[in-house]
């Protein structure tokens, strides 16, 4: 009862700060953008943002959510209450989880995807993936600055090498799905015939991830500080 209370909690904060409705208007902005392309352009591009934007959600925001609930004495409160750290990461990835899979099904239906079971499975393990290197970053920055620079080689090793998958170069081999990227490029695409290798290899990312995220809100926990927005 108390993980779903902290679920809950995040979720009512995102609400509160706007991300819902931030996402409502990114999507009619993606909408009216994607109406320009069509055939396998349409296709690429709309894989390339679904991947970039809605699993990657968390990267790009977890650092203010995180920076909020230390600006507003939220964390301490955490810190003295019984949620433990996994609950904490918890509440934190399936808040975004959620927000990132129902974003990224309304935009694929935008382009193509084969199997769209396989697309729910690759976009929520990127959000995980995405939400916990947030999570490791944000617990170890003071400001909104630090964090944006903290995350910029997390996008050039996450994005780049997936993009360039997804459009040919180069020549895709089974090796490449080590990267995590490309394993989601392959999922998003909903690859049925090897579908296996890429959810284990984001599966073992996240369990990398994870493990380092767990750390990371240890440590919070021991040094709860101010911060500067």
């Amino acid at each position: 009862m108390r993980k779903l209370n902290v679920i809950k909690g995040d979720i009512l904060f995102q609400f509160k700060y706007g991300f819902y409705l931030l996402y409502v208007l990114v999507l009619i902005i993606y909408m009216v953008v994607f109406s320009f392309f069509g055939g396998e352009i349409l296709n690429t591009i709309v894989a390339c943002c679904v991947f970039s934007d809605p699993a990657a959600m968390g990267l790009f925001f977890m650092g203010a959510i995180i920076l909020l609930e230390k600006s507003q004495r939220i964390t301490n409160s955490i810190v003295i209450s019984p949620v433990t750290p996994h609950e904490y990461i918890l509440g934190k990835v399936s808040a975004f989880g959620l927000i990132s899979v129902i974003v990224g099904v309304i935009l694929i239906f935008q382009g193509h995807t084969e199997n769209m079971a396989l697309c729910v499975i690759g976009i929520l393990l990127s959000s995980i993936m995405f939400s916990l290197c947030g999570i490791i970053v944000g617990t170890h920055v003071s400001g909104l600055n630090q964090y944006i620079v903290g995350t910029i080689p997390f996008e050039l090793v996450g994005f780049v090498p997936a993009v360039l998958y997804r459009i040919g170069w180069p020549k895709k081999n089974p090796f490449m799905l080590l990267h995590p990227g490309c394993a989601a490029m392959e999922l998003i695409d909903g690859r049925a015939e090897m579908f296996l290798w890429p959810v284990i290899s984001l599966v073992v990312w996240c369990g990398i991830f994870y493990a380092i995220a767990y750390r990371s809100v240890k440590a919070m926990y021991r040094n709860v500080g101010t911060v500067k927005l």
